[in-house]
């Protein structure tokens, strides 16, 4: 019996001992779990800062919305940068493969984590899966109600049998329904929490109505999250009527002179002569398209020349100068719809067409000839609808329309240029050594016992922890105040 008690307390007292350190191991997993996180955040916080100084390395147009706020798993939280749909953002770097680092287009819009188009696929699953379960859910809770439903008596009762009836049937409810199955009660209960859990999952993603195609319309078209766009929207002036006659020409000359005064040193106009309308995004991407259009268009520039000149237009955006087209053969802002220029679509308009004839008739005879084509084309501008249009210029004089015209590029060169934050002194600062892990430190193992040993790790381990983590907070805390 001694023999057995002993060995009962030595088994008791080893079981006590593995137990122990168990649970410091675990514990040092989490904390070394949690500081893995939080320096990997300190990294994600420091390549934010260094990206500010970095050019714009390309824009988007966003064909989708993003939430930030609502599903915010970003490299740091808080910093993902929010968007709706058509919204213009500029693209510093690529931090990882599901979020890039840039900033949206927009007065007092600080630098932020950008889901990637990786990324946005993997919501739009998710978000498809979850309207799936939500039907699915739906569908059981419907069946299951209308299995345990009461069965309607006949209208020719007497009002004792129906009273009764409608007692009893109601104990038949209440029975029915304590004897229902358990797994159906169970997935009627989980279809109303699922209904109560998807709207906060899959609200951070918006997508667009996608246009059906083909001559069933059975197929979707394809929207991608983002369209590639010049980092500098070009500014192309339109109206009051048709290029190439002296009261259109003269007219935006008049601007173009007041711009380049204006804005000197910001801003490069140049001008185009190529048919840019025909750079439309799917004929450039396909090249039986773009065959067809150069056999159909022998007058105009072929594909080649005008995909030549929209690469010259990305490239005086890289600048970030404003950029002003003038262009020769763009006379309707339909034109350039469907181009990935995204141009910034500016209306010089003439309300009286009186007005319009004084001018033509003042420029001599040679115009007065052609004073009809003018007059339709400025009627066909007048018709369009006013969101076609980024700026409208209705002015009665040039001085006024060339003020308002300049005051909003004015805006747009704030949105586009933010001014430049001195970075938080925290971040200057190199970043603290990771901690090594439990393998690569050197224990002294004969002259303490093994719990002394997994002590001291686990205090050395919680000391730095703690130093750093208060180093972070502090930073942190500098960086969100700034």
């Amino acid at each position: 019996m001694k023999g057995r008690s002993a060995y009962s307390s030595i088994y008791r007292q080893g079981s006590g001992e593995s137990s122990y350190s168990q649970r410091s191991s675990d514990l040092s997993l989490d904390e070394e779990r949690e500081h893995f996180r939080r320096d990997t955040e300190r990294q994600a916080l420091l390549q934010l800062e260094k990206s500010r100084s970095k050019p714009v390395a390309f824009a988007v147009k966003t064909n989708v919305a993003f939430d930030g706020t609502l599903d915010d798993d970003s490299p740091v939280h808080g910093y993902a940068v929010s968007f709706g749909i058509g919204d213009y953002l500029h693209i510093m770097e690529r931090y990882d493969q599901n979020w890039w680092i840039g900033r949206k287009v927009q007065v007092n819009c600080d630098i932020g984590f950008i889901p990637s188009p990786a990324k946005l696929e993997t919501l739009r699953i998710l978000l498809a899966q979850n309207k799936n379960a939500k039907v699915y859910a739906n569908k059981q809770t419907n069946s299951s109600s209308k299995l345990f439903q009461p069965k309607k008596k006949p209208g020719n009762s007497n009002p004792k049998d129906a009273s009764m009836d409608s007692e009893d049937t109601l104990d038949g409810e209440e029975e029915t329904t304590a004897a229902a199955p358990p797994s159906r009660r169970n997935t009627a209960e989980a279809g109303s929490e699922s209904d109560h859990q998807t709207p906060t999952g899959v609200s951070s993603l918006v997508e667009q109505e996608r246009k059906k195609k083909g001559l069933l319309g059975k197929k979707q078209e394809q929207i991608p999250p983002y369209d590639v766009v010049p980092s500098m929207r070009p500014v192309v002036i339109i109206g009051p009527s048709l290029k190439g006659y002296e009261v259109t020409d003269m007219m935006q000359k008049a601007l173009f002179d007041f711009l380049k005064r204006r804005f000197e040193s910001r801003i490069i106009i140049t001008r185009v002569t190529s048919d840019i309308s025909l750079a439309k995004k799917n004929v450039l991407n396909n090249p039986s398209k773009r065959a067809l259009i150069e056999k159909s268009n022998t007058r105009s520039s072929s594909m080649a020349e005008v995909q030549s000149e929209v690469e010259r237009i990305f490239e005086l955006a890289k600048t970030l100068q404003l950029v002003v087209l003038d262009c020769d053969t763009i006379n309707h802002p339909s034109q350039l719809l469907k181009t990935s220029l995204n141009p910034i679509l500016v209306y010089l308009q003439i309300s009286s067409p009186k007005v319009l004839q004084r001018l033509v008739k003042s420029r001599g005879k040679s115009q007065t000839r052609n004073m009809n084509v003018q007059l339709v084309a400025s009627e066909k501008l007048a018709l369009c609808p006013l969101d076609m249009w980024d700026i409208l210029l209705h002015e009665n004089s040039l001085e006024e329309a060339s003020e308002h015209l300049s005051s909003w590029l004015e805006e747009y060169w704030a949105a586009t240029h933010p001014p430049m934050k001195p970075a938080p002194a925290a971040l200057q600062r190199s970043i603290p050594p990771t901690l090594q892990r439990p393998g690569g430190q050197k224990n002294n193992r004969t002259t303490s016992p093994e719990r002394s040993r997994k002590t001291g790790r686990t205090d050395g381990r919680r000391g730095q922890s703690n130093q750093d983590d208060l180093e972070f907070q502090q930073m942190r805390q500098r960086y969100d105040e700034e």
